[in-house]
């Protein structure tokens, strides 16, 4: 659940929708105004336009709830494997899947659920997958397994 506070004029989100054809990816934007006492926002989209010819940015009012901040960057390069879960950047937004296979030249083979497509990416292309739950962002697993190893490893 998204806090509402989050979301101010200005504030560069990630737009999520359950339309056919776009679940399970999310979309960089802006957010115009909020409305309905926050419960709301309007999104200019950087990457979904609204016409033909690619000038005018899409708009949308949007539930709260559909919208995430954007997410941290990595402190270091990640190296992808086998059945990491991954957000890949494919038709202007990012998209979740999983890691099927690492290929020679730096390069990844991810499965995506929601449209049973199976399509290979370089590591630019790619980033892992994390969740905003609360107000805060949920690491992957494999930071939390690191989390605990160091706390371990601090115990008396």
């Amino acid at each position: 659940m998204s806090d509402p506070d989050h979301f101010k004029k200005g504030t560069e989100v990630e737009v999520s929708s359950n339309d056919n054809g776009f679940r399970g990816a999310w979309y960089a934007g802006t957010v115009v105004k909020s409305k309905n006492n926050k419960r709301s926002m309007v999104v200019e989209y950087k990457t979904l336009m609204a016409d033909e010819s690619g000038t005018k940015p899409l708009r949308e009012t949007l539930d709260v709830v559909q919208l995430r901040p954007l997410p941290p960057r990595e402190k270091r390069q990640v190296d992808f494997k086998f059945s990491d879960e991954v957000d890949a950047y494919y038709n202007d937004g990012w998209w979740e899947g999983v890691i099927t296979g690492v290929v020679p030249g730096d390069r990844y083979s991810v499965f995506f659920r929601a449209t049973r497509e199976q399509l290979e990416f370089s590591r630019t292309e790619l980033r892992l997958h994390r969740e905003w739950v609360y107000g805060k962002w949920v690491p992957p697993l494999q930071e939390q397994e690191e989390e605990v190893a160091s706390m371990l490893k601090c115990e008396p």
